[in-house]
Order: structure tokens, then C-alpha cells, then sequence
């Protein structure tokens, strides 16, 4: 039996890409926009003898559908597609494999709740017997009290068994089974493959920037400096040629004065909150520079709500980073809205550099 999958030729808005090959036992996961990964995934099922993502109809009366009979159609549909002969087979141990017990197949889909629909859908790509799976967002709304054990599962049984699988999740803890390896798809394009700590640590693409907290830049090293565009914000460099640049969304202090005796360097520069948002236990405001040779456009936390101060000053309020822009959260509120200008100083010290190649 071929242990090995083949994901060369896979189809991304007409045009083939190349995942490498996927091995049995092992998982390869797609992160990207939704568009983008479902068409890989449904490109990857029509491969010979891989099992389609089991999808449930849409509706109004599609809730009403019996699971028995959505997991014999899915089944069928996995038999002409994986070559195994699954519709005939009591799906019994695969529901109980994933926390379900048998009698759900008498149930109606809308009675199923979104964590059993979850449960269901992996059971139903079990029960298909097939070596390769593939999957679309399988854990996504599974709450997280839930989300980590029956992911472990499921991985525990793909490994234990000898299963391949691709999937796609925006979660980065989904990828954290993914072992062999990530694929981070944006704009119709395969930006990067690579193992997870490669994908987040040194970000191509803007969805595992986000995820992973950084601004992520084009650059140019040149003489052993680091240089972001048109930005007077640099630093020493030993790469040479065209780079990746991130800054983490902590690596700068901000400020409504200028002169503020926190800032320590002459990279100093004016900029323009475009925006404001809530980022789990943040508040974080999207920046663009007054000037953009002097500047770089970022997003920074402007609080954590979580308690957690930038300093130990015991000066500095609850929550606040930037006592510049004021001493407490409601100072910050009061002072800081879409529309004002602060002063930034950016840590050169954290910018990390990487080649484009």
C-alpha cells in the first residue's frame, strides 16, 4: 500500500502548486483566506483514493435530515472517491471513536449541536475507511474547553493508525498537529510551506503575521544596514540583498509629546491613529506615519486589559503600555481616538530580518 501522497498539481485559481508529498500518519494543514484553502482542500480530495471533506447541506429543511441518512450519502461519496468500501460498513466504532454515541444516527442534523456536528463530521471521514482524508476547518466551532482534547484525538487515531490528512484551519493551535507542515495560501498564492515554527516565526504572508502578533515588512539590507522602503527606521544588519522584516506589536513606545523623556533614540517619528480595534485582552490602534520616509505604518497595543504592564514604574496604571498616552485606561481613552496624532520611537533591537528566498 503506497505510503506516501502525492500533492503535486494541486489546483489554486487555475493555476498548479506544488505541497510536496503528504505521508501516511502525518497531517498537512492550510492556512489563508477560506476561498482560497477550501479550493485547495476540494482539489486535494479529487485526487485517486482520497475521501471528500464531509460537508453538511444548507437550507431550510436540511436540518431536518436524518444523520443516518447524511452519513450514508457522505459515505457513498467517499467510496467513489477513495476506492474503499465504506457505505456498507457499520459507522459505530468511528462515532464512538470521536465522543458520539450510536443512537445520534437517528437524530436530525439541526438538532446536533455545533461541537456533535464537528464530532460527526470527523466520525463520517473515519468511517470512510480511506488511508487519505481531507478536511475543511474541522475544529472551528468547537469552543476551546473542547477544541484541544478532540483535536488531540483525533490526531492521536491519525497517527495511531496510519491515516493522512489535509485540512484547513486559521487557527494556529489547530496547526500545532499539523506535522507535516503548514502551507499558508493568501491571494490565490502559495506564499510559504514549511513546518509551523517556520511559517510564524518568519511570516511571508499577512494572515501568520497577525496571528503571531508582528508588522511584517519589504525590506533592503545593504552594507550591513537594515532599511524598511523609504523609512528612516534602521538597523544592523549581516544579510544582504531583498528581506522580510517583522516588529512585534510591542517593539514601540508611543507618546503625545514629542519630547517625551521615555523616548531614548533619535528614531522618533509622527504618526496618525487611522484606527482602533480589540484584540483579545488589548486595545490596539493601526498607525500611519505623517511622513512615510521618516516613518513606518504598524499596529501597536495601546493597553492590555489583562493587567500586564510594559514596565514595573509603579506610576503606570492598570493595563497601560504607553504612559505617554495616558496614566490610566480612561486617560487613554479620553486621549486617544481615530484621528490623533502620536509620537512613536520603534526598538530597532527588535526588528528581525530574513531573506525573501
Amino acid at each position: 500500500m503506497n505510503e506516501e501522497l502525492s500533492l503535486a498539481g494541486l489546483q489554486l485559481d487555475g493555476r498548479e502548486i506544488d505541497l510536496g508529498r503528504l505521508r501516511a500518519g502525518t497531517m498537512l494543514g492550510l492556512m489563508g483566506s477560506p476561498d482560497s484553502t477550501t479550493s485547495v482542500v476540494l482539489s486535494a480530495a479529487a485526487l485517486p483514493h482520497v475521501a471528500p471533506p464531509p460537508r453538511f447541506p444548507t437550507g431550510r429543511r436540511s436540518g431536518r435530515l436524518r444523520v443516518r441518512s447524511w452519513m450514508k450519502s457522505y459515505l457513498r461519496d467517499a467510496d467513489a472517491g477513495s476506492g474503499e468500501a465504506a457505505s456498507a460498513a457499520d459507522p459505530s466504532a468511528a462515532l464512538t471513536a470521536f465522543g458520539l454515541r450510536p443512537d445520534v444516527l437517528r437524530r436530525r442534523l439541526e438538532d446536533l449541536d455545533a461541537t456533535d456536528r464537528a464530532r460527526l463530521a470527523l466520525a463520517a471521514a473515519w468511517a470512510s475507511g480511506a488511508r487519505w482524508l481531507t478536511l475543511i476547518d474541522p475544529f472551528g466551532v468547537v469552543p476551546g474547553h473542547l477544541r484541544t482534547g478532540l483535536r488531540s484525538r483525533f490526531a492521536e487515531l491519525v497517527a495511531g493508525e496510519g491515516r493522512g490528512v489535509v485540512f484547513s484551519s486559521n487557527s494556529l493551535t489547530d496547526h500545532a498537529i499539523a506535522e507535516a507542515g503548514v502551507a499558508n495560501i493568501e491571494k490565490d498564492q502559495l506564499v510559504a510551506l514549511g513546518s509551523l515554527e517556520q511559517i510564524v516565526t518568519e511570516p511571508r504572508g499577512s494572515l501568520p503575521a497577525e496571528l503571531s502578533g508582528v508588522n511584517v515588512y519589504s525590506g533592503l539590507a545593504r552594507k550591513g544596514w537594515l532599511s524598511i522602503g523609504h523609512s528612516a527606521v534602521r538597523a544592523r544588519t549581516e544579510l544582504d540583498g531583498k528581506v522580510f522584516v517583522t516588529l512585534g506589536w510591542r517593539a514601540a513606545l508611543l507618546s503625545l509629546d514629542e519630547h517625551d523623556p521615555a523616548f531614548t533614540s533619535a528614531t522618533v517619528f509622527e504618526a496618525i491613529v487611522t484606527g482602533l480595534r480589540d484584540r483579545g485582552s488589548c486595545l490596539q490602534a493601526k498607525l500611519s506615519p505623517v511622513d512615510t520616509e521618516m516613518g513606518l505604518a504598524l499596529d501597536v497595543d495601546l493597553a492590555d486589559l489583562a493587567g500586564v504592564p510594559r514596565t514595573q514604574t509603579p506610576a503606570i496604571g492598570f493595563g497601560v503600555l504607553h504612559p505617554g498616552l495616558g496614566a490610566t485606561i480612561t486617560e487613554l481613552r479620553t486621549n486617544v481616538k481615530v484621528g490623533t496624532h502620536v509620537f512613536v520611537e520603534v526598538d530597532t533591537s527588535a526588528l528581525h530580518a530574513y531573506p525573501v528566498e
